[in-house]
């Protein structure tokens, strides 16, 4: 395959910065100077603006703070783009190239090293040569711009690259849709076949977990290619190897019951396909997407074939028919594909890959590795499937390893993966139902569970009825007591269940990231006593303890932990709680609980002080407050204030501010503004939006009390009083000019469905950025939507809005327009400004929503 570097060419005010080559597969920039962040210096730039990560022929570019320009559009969330691509953050752009450097045998990357088994694109033995040939030639474009079939599409970017096709966007001009076209990159008259055969077979199996394929033709190329549905996602290869990077996020999302249910989808549509007589056979974690939304699609039809029906119950194939070579991909082939079986084949042989695809969703390794394809097809052949045990996962720290795969998953996967096809599931349907039973807290079949197992998961189940993990233990060592004098079965069923402690002590750490004490102390306490002399679980009973404010069992607890290893956490919480024992009995529990929440951080376990700080009712809230922000805040808003004629208010001339919003959660102690999309950025001059009516009307009560003064939204009457009598914001003339408000108008008075407009803004406009009216007020139409204080009498419940925002066109632009929503109705549209009665007296509170 190639090999190219990266080259980039730093380009500032004054010309040319630096050119430098990359070896990194992924690079942030941004002007922070962290570890991981390409520092790039100039106004604009912020901290990590934008993720770009290198493919071989194209990169993916994710915008991480607003306004990333790529190849001169701007772009929102994440878009694959072929090289050369022009990047612009802030006043800084960045031309990145490609270099070819060499060529490398393909077959020669199937190394031991596990970043290199599980490598994003790996190599078909029967694709490895067609690589080699067409590697060269693939620099020069052939590939039309246009495809014509019944229907015309309109060629996009690149978006993906394999050893056969190339897959490019493309817009459906007749339904205006986006597709993924899927283009022939060889010539051969076997790889012709393999790629007619997969849009022939994805035609015929119509299935929620199979991509759906539109039309095919042939490019101004005479290329063939065919259409599919479009599908935004990742890869199963990407997400395992995001979790073998330690990427926080990935690990949290796809935990092993996410990553279950997503195997199952992939059951799903192998099952139907084998309904409809088809195998897959090459089923692996690269050819499993999936979308943004949670959807999971079986993708690569290409070595597909019809099955050759057999006896089920004596397990033997008709007439098997070996080729000389073999098709797939070796880490996942069954034996009899590494045998060069072709007809003869049955729904057995996918069944294997699939045991592999779950052995690799877990373990976050391969199932099969060597130092060469020859090495691997002989450890196929030979059954040889690696161990389950976490500990020979190379090269990857503690943090990141996954955990060990319940024993019950382990005897599914090494049924699914038997050397012989009848020791194998017979069905997918019988794979399925053992995935189901597990996730559902039952033994598999293939586990061939003891009635001890059997009892132990019943209980589990049945938490309810048991009582507690406390009632467990005793009910299953009684049980245990009473077949004592079985003498060996006694003792292994025991053993048995000792086993079971690390799945208890990782519910009690679930239950307290959650917050629920009560049910971490029973599991910690259970895992305890299945194995009394663990230091670790120890310690854990004794920080549950903690947070339980049971100081003096905490303590105990620590000191045991100690008694069985040496373990600075023990030393160090067992010193923190008999402090706090001491601060409890001067300060009282609640100052001593302030020392505890703070500890927490300090060592950090954040999860945890989290779910304490919750439990400590007002402490919590109380300990953020900074009234500090209070005075400014009221200096600000009282600048702003201007007499609206024939009232007895007065109104700010603005909308109320980003800055003033977090001005208020500073000093009220609540959770940090948020912008409302990566999208639309916001600076503090904008106008706060994402408020409801019931959030604007409790910062004006919090106002209130805090100034002495009637601070509220202006009523309907004193907004069109503010505004004047003309039927626009602006005067009586449609459509407005583009200093006239931030409105969604295009030139014509057009609607602008990218809701930009003429004044050039997507989102909100800081305030002030159009010319005032004859009173001095801003932006009392466009920009955002804005609150009433008065409810409307016609609309029941709901409230009123007033102004038009910086979505709004034609009849939402004019003076008499109302819009209605609920209290609680947050958006991106919707803010407010505040208005101050200078009549004296209360106010009297508005009817009730």
């Amino acid at each position: 395959m190639i090999m190219r570097t990266p080259r980039l060419t730093l380009r500032g005010p004054a010309g040319v910065l630096t050119t430098v080559h990359v070896d990194e597969s992924e690079l942030i920039f941004g002007s922070a100077c962290d570890e991981g962040v390409f520092t790039v210096d100039g106004d604009g730039v912020a901290q990590r603006h934008a993720r770009v990560v290198f493919g071989e022929y194209s990169i993916l570019v994710e915008d991480l703070a607003g306004g990333t320009l790529v190849n001169d559009s701007m772009i929102d969330g994440m878009v694959t783009v072929d090289y050369p691509v022009r990047l612009v953050t802030g006043e800084i752009t960045i031309v990145i190239e490609k270099e070819i450097d060499c060529f490398l045998n393909g077959a020669e990357t199937l190394g031991s090293n596990f970043k290199a088994e599980l490598n994003p694109e790996p190599e078909t033995i029967s694709n490895l040569e067609s690589t080699m040939a067409f590697g060269m030639e693939m620099q020069e474009d052939k590939i039309g711009e246009r495809f014509q079939t019944g229907t015309c599409y309109a060629r996009g970017s690149e978006i993906g690259r394999g050893g056969m096709a190339r897959i490019l966007s493309a817009k459906d001009e007749q339904l205006g849709r986006l597709v993924a076209v899927k283009v022939s990159t060889v010539e051969s008259r076997e790889g012709q076949e393999v790629f007619a055969n997969e849009a022939e077979v994805l035609a015929k199996l119509a299935h929620p977990n199979i991509v759906p394929v539109y039309a095919r033709g042939t490019d101004e190329h005479g290329r063939p290619f065919y259409s599919m549905k479009l599908v935004l996602g990742r890869t199963l290869q990407w997400i395992v190897n995001q979790q073998v990077a330690g990427d926080a996020e990935t690990l949290k999302k796809y935990h092993p019951q996410r990553l279950l249910d997503i195997f199952r989808k992939v059951c799903d549509a192998i099952d139907f396909a084998h309904s409809k007589g088809y195998l897959h056979r090459d089923l692996k974690l690269e050819n499993v997407m999936v979308g943004e939304f949670g959807e999971v699609l079986l993708m690569d039809w290409g070595l597909a074939k019809v099955i050759c029906r057999q006896d089920f119950d004596s397990g033997t194939v008709a007439e098997p028919v070996k080729l000389p070579y073999t098709e797939g991909t070796p880490q996942y082939m069954s034996p009899e594909q590494a045998d060069g079986i072709y007809r003869g084949l049955d729904e057995r042989s996918d069944i294997y890959s699939l045991g592999g695809i779950l052995y690799a969703m877990l373990t976050r390794r391969p199932p099969i590795s060597g130092a060469s394809v020859q090495h691997i097809l002989d450890k196929v052949r030979s059954g040889d499937v690696a161990s389950f045990d976490a500990t020979s996962t190379k090269d990857v720290s503690s943090k990141t390893k996954p955990s060990a795969v319940a024993s019950g998953l382990q005897a599914v996967i090494r049924k699914a993966m038997a050397k012989a096809r009848e020791d194998r599931y017979q069905d997918v349907k019988a794979l399925l139902k053992d995935i189901e039973a597990y996730q559902g807290g039952f033994a598999p079949s293939a586990e061939n569970a003891s009635t001890l197992k059997h009892m132990i998961l019943w209980l589990g189940r049945n938490k309810v009825l048991s009582g507690s993990i406390m009632v467990i233990f005793l009910v299953v060592t009684g049980f245990g007591a009473s077949i004592v004098q079985k003498g060996r079965e006694a003792s292994a069923a025991l053993q048995s269940l000792r086993e079971t402690a690390p799945t208890f002590a990782m519910r009690a750490k679930d239950a307290l990231e959650d917050g629920e004490f009560e049910e971490a102390l029973k599991a910690a306490t259970f895992a305890v006593k299945l194995q009394p002399t663990n230091v670790d679980y120890h310690v854990l009973n004794g920080d549950v303890l903690q947070l339980l404010s049971r100081w003096r069992e905490a303590v105990q607890a620590y000191k045991t932990a100690l008694q069985f290893g040496n373990h600075e956490g023990a030393r160090q919480n067992l010193n923190l709680t008999e402090e706090l024992i001491q601060h409890s009995k001067r300060e009282g529990k609640a100052k001593a609980k302030a020392v505890l929440f703070e500890s927490l951080n300090s060592q950090g376990r954040k999860s945890e002080a989290l779910a304490f700080g919750k439990s400590l009712g007002d402490f919590w809230k109380d300990r953020k407050k900074d009234l500090s922000a209070l005075p400014e805040l009221v200096e600000r808003l009282e600048s702003k204030l201007i007499p609206v004629p024939g009232t007895k208010v007065l109104m700010s001339k603005t909308e109320f501010t980003v800055k003033e919003w977090k001005l208020y959660l500073q000093a009220e102690g609540l959770s940090e503004w948020r912008q409302p999309s990566k999208r639309m950025q916001q600076s503090d001059d904008h106008p706060a939006v994402m408020i409801s009516w019931n959030m604007a009307k409790e910062l004006c009560d919090w106002l209130s009390a805090k100034t002495g003064k009637n601070w509220r939204l202006p009523t309907s009457a004193e907004w069109e009083a503010a505004v004047g009598p003309s039927t626009y914001p602006w005067g009586e003339y449609y459509p407005p000019n583009s200093d006239d408000g931030n409105y969604a108008i295009k030139e014509g008075g057009k609607d602008d469905p990218e809701i930009i407009g003429t004044d050039g803004f997507y989102g909100t406009a800081p305030v002030q950025s159009f010319k005032a009216n004859a009173l001095g007020f801003y932006d009392l139409g466009g920009n955002a939507w804005e609150w009433m204080w008065d409810v409307s009498s016609n609309e029941k419940g709901l409230c009123t809005l007033r102004g038009g925002g910086w979505i709004s066109a034609g009849v939402n632009c004019t003076v008499a327009h109302l819009s209605f929503a609920a209290p609680d109705v947050k958006n991106g549209q919707n803010g407010f400004r505040l208005a101050l009665s200078s009549g004296g007296g209360s106010l009297e509170v508005p009817p009730k929503p």
